[in-house]
Parts: C-alpha cells; sequence; structure tokens
C-alpha cells in the first residue's frame, strides 16, 4: 500500500506536463464517452503548433470540446471516432474529425493499424489496494487494448465525481495506479443526455415486434425512442432479461419493478446517476467487456436473444445503409452487426432491423425509404444475407434465407402505400423479378 501511494505522488503532475509527454507521431486511445480526457484535448489544442502526426482513437465524445470545431486541427492531430454523435457530426462536417471505418467487433484489433502507443483515460481514484476503477464507459475496452502491453505510456486523470466504479474482477475493471506514468487529478461532472420519446412512427413499429417477445426472452435494444417505447410494454410479458450493447436508464426501474431479471450491456448510453448509482450497487446490473457483448462470437451464445437494431434505408433484396445518409456520415456500424448476426445463430435467437417508411428532405419533398436498388453513393451497412426480420410503421417482412422473389414481395408490403406500385414497376425492370410474379399479390 505505502508502495503505490508514494507512486501517486511522485507521479502526481499538471495537464501541461502530461500533454508535453505526448510526441510527433505518438498514436493516443482516449476511451470513450466520460472516459474522454477533454481537458487534455483542450491542452494539445491549445498548443497545436507544437504538434504533428498525432493520432487520437476515441469513441463517441459527450462533451464540447475547442479541438472538434477548427479545420486547422487536421494538420496537427488525426481525430477518428470509432462512432458518431452529434459533436462528431459537427466536427466531420468541419473536417476536423474524421469517421471510422470499423464495427466494435474489431475494436480489438483497431488501434493496432494506428500503431497505438498511448493511453490517456479519466479514472476513478485508487481503492485501498491501488487499483483505479475505468468506470461504466470504460469496461467495454480495458482488457482489450488499455492493457495491452503495446501500450507504452500511460496518463491517468484522476476523477472523483464523474467516474462511477464498477463492482467486478480488478482485471476487467480496473488499471492499477503503478502502471501509469503521468497522474493528474482532474474532477468532472457527470453527463446526461435524455433518450428522445418515442414518436408514432416509433410506437406502430414497436407494435409490431412485441409479439415477438416471450417470457425467457434476452432482449437486446439501443438507446432511443424505439427502445424506450419496447422498454415501456415489456410488463405482462413475463420475466426478461437484457442482454445489449448499451443499457437505458428505464432498465434500471424495470429491473426494480421485477419485469427485468437480470441488465447485462457493455456499456451505459448516455444514462443519469440514478442507472449508475444502480449498477455499481446491484448485482442484477452486469456490465461485461467487448468480446463477450459486441462480437457475434460472444452474442451468439446468448439463447433467445431478440436483437432490435435501426436503419436508414433498405433497398427490395434487404440491404441496409445504417451509418450515413448518402455519403454524409452519420452515425456508425456500431455494434449493431455483432446483433444483427450473433441473433440469427443464437438458439431461437430474432433479429430486426427497423426504419421509417419515408423522411421529407430540405424542401419538405417526401421519398421513400424503401428503394427498388441502392441509389449511387450508399453505404451499406448490413449485407441482405444476414437480414431476418426488416419492420417498418406499415409492417414486418421475414427475408431471412428467403430466395430473391420472396424477399422483394415481402419488402415491397413495408414500404409506404404511395410508393409500392413505383417500386414494382421499377424492380420489375431488373432480372430479379417480372411482373407475373406477383400474381395475386397484394400491394
Amino acid at each position: 500500500m505505502a508502495d503505490w501511494k508514494e507512486h501517486y505522488k511522485e507521479h502526481l503532475t499538471t495537464t501541461a506536463e502530461a500533454a508535453k509527454a505526448i510526441k510527433n507521431g505518438d498514436c493516443v486511445w482516449m476511451g470513450q464517452a466520460s472516459q474522454i480526457p477533454y481537458v487534455l484535448l483542450n491542452e494539445l489544442y491549445a498548443h497545436k503548433e507544437d504538434y504533428e502526426n498525432v493520432t487520437i482513437l476515441y469513441n463517441v465524445m459527450n462533451v464540447p470540446n475547442d479541438m472538434i470545431f477548427d479545420p486547422e486541427t487536421k494538420k496537427h492531430f488525426h481525430l477518428i471516432s470509432a462512432y458518431n454523435l452529434p459533436l462528431e457530426r459537427i466536427g466531420i462536417s468541419m473536417g476536423a474529425v474524421d469517421c471510422g471505418g470499423t464495427t466494435y467487433d474489431y475494436l480489438a484489433y483497431w488501434p493496432w493499424e494506428y500503431g497505438c502507443n498511448t493511453l490517456a483515460l479519466q479514472v476513478c481514484p485508487p481503492d485501498e489496494n491501488g487499483y483505479c476503477n475505468v468506470g461504466a464507459y470504460g469496461i467495454i475496452s480495458n482488457t482489450i487494448i488499455c492493457k495491452d502491453p503495446r501500450i507504452t505510456k500511460k496518463i491517468a486523470f484522476i476523477d472523483r465525481t464523474g467516474q462511477y466504479p464498477i463492482p467486478g474482477d480488478v482485471e476487467i475493471t480496473s488499471l492499477h495506479i503503478s502502471e501509469f506514468d503521468y497522474i493528474v487529478e482532474n474532477d468532472t461532472e457527470l453527463s446526461e443526455i435524455p433518450a428522445q420519446p418515442p414518436t408514432e412512427n416509433d410506437k406502430k413499429i414497436a407494435s409490431f415486434i412485441l409479439p415477438y417477445i416471450h417470457e425467457g426472452d434476452k432482449v437486446q435494444i439501443g438507446f432511443g425512442g424505439l427502445g424506450e417505447e419496447i422498454l415501456a410494454h415489456l410488463k405482462g410479458i413475463g420475466k426478461l432479461e437484457v442482454y445489449s450493447e448499451v443499457a437505458c436508464d428505464n432498465m434500471a426501474q424495470l429491473c426494480e419493478e421485477g419485469v427485468l431479471t437480470k441488465i447485462v450491456a457493455a456499456s451505459p448510453g448516455a444514462c443519469s446517476k440514478r442507472f449508475f448509482d444502480f449498477v455499481s450497487k446491484d448485482s442484477r446490473a452486469v456490465l461485461r467487456p467487448q468480446p463477450e457483448m459486441v462480437d457475434p462470437l460472444g452474442v451468439m451464445k446468448a439463447d433467445n436473444l431478440v436483437a432490435i437494431n435501426a436503419t436508414f434505408m433498405c433497398d427490395l433484396l434487404g440491404q441496409c445503409c445504417s451509418e450515413a445518409q448518402g455519403l454524409t456520415p452519420y452515425s456508425g456500424p456500431g455494434g449493431s452487426f455483432a446483433y444483427i448476426y450473433g441473433a440469427t445463430r443464437a438458439k431461437n435467437g430474432r433479429s430486426f432491423i427497423c426504419l421509417r417508411s419515408t423522411y421529407k428532405d430540405r424542401e419538405g419533398v417526401r421519398h421513400s425509404n424503401v428503394v427498388p436498388w441502392l441509389p449511387e453513393g450508399s453505404i451499406v451497412t448490413t449485407p441482405k444475407v444476414f437480414v431476418m426480420y426488416l419492420v417498418s410503421e406499415w409492417g414486418i417482412a421475414d427475408v431471412f434465407l428467403k430466395s430473391v422473389k420472396d424477399r422483394i414481395r415481402a419488402i415491397i408490403k413495408i414500404a409506404h402505400p404511395d410508393y409500392r406500385q413505383e417500386l414494382k414497376e421499377k424492380i420489375c425492370t431488373t432480372p430479379l423479378i417480372s411482373e407475373d410474379d406477383f400474381e395475386g399479390i397484394e400491394l
């Protein structure tokens, strides 16, 4: 105990000195969300002229900082996000942030493609044995990145107020203070982003999925209006578990009410203090690392898994564009593929990909999100062969293992009625299907 406390004192420094430890050519992993030391980003940016060819890898920001709002950033720092939220979308549009090209399935491999050699994280204060818990947002990557021997330089930002320690084996949850070469004390505030309320489309889509959820199932659902709607209607189905990439606020309440027997996730989804208190004290909530929770090889072991994900657009073959609007990055592939594919291989698994049937452009003109074929400039997130159920506010299409013609006929029926005839006419101009293949089919 005396040794680690002495190490703490000897390596305690300032943000300015810690920033000087980052050298040209370094690649720094900064974790995700509230793990990211935003104070360090601001210090680096303030002295950007001293840096060149520094790569910074991270996953989603939840605090604004100067670096991402300046196009000049890219002359000094290669800032790459694994997934994009509103701040990344702004930074990408300004040229300051580069959109990552990997799924969370490959999170264990991604940093080394850029020669990652440095770690900089907000962590909890050391416990009585000198272990610094990496907090709720850090469990997903702690074992696969932070403990890798290829990282030879580590900077700890000790945070007494913004990080919540997560119970569990220290090998999964923590880094020892003696591993850090630089220690900075930097308390932060908890960042909360409330989930959007469900729209009418969310409610209709949920109504088609809920009959497929049964007692004893494990439910994977994302952060947002559709997830809120699904969660709100789980009562009465029977005992259920959550097995998901992200955990949401309402899951804690459902656990306390006895609707959910367990919450197993990789990371919180912009949760409030109430959820962090719950996951840090209640054994029914468990956060687990990426290989178990965001990898199809881990996900497929979860029997009775109901995976619910979303997309922007699909074609009549079932190819889904879920991370960008055309070529404009919006979110990212994230962990969706692990569950979309994993659920198809899990015993009694069911996978749903959901979309609104239409959208309006900037001029207010309505268009179909179900298209005969993907337009030029579309980024495909999910290939057709991995899609099981496609769902819109107009219905549900079972396309898994189906023929091309069966897929086309099923997907047209979940398009907005105003576009179904047009979709049929266009797809019939291709070698995929002909007019007489629709005989007896009402659109």
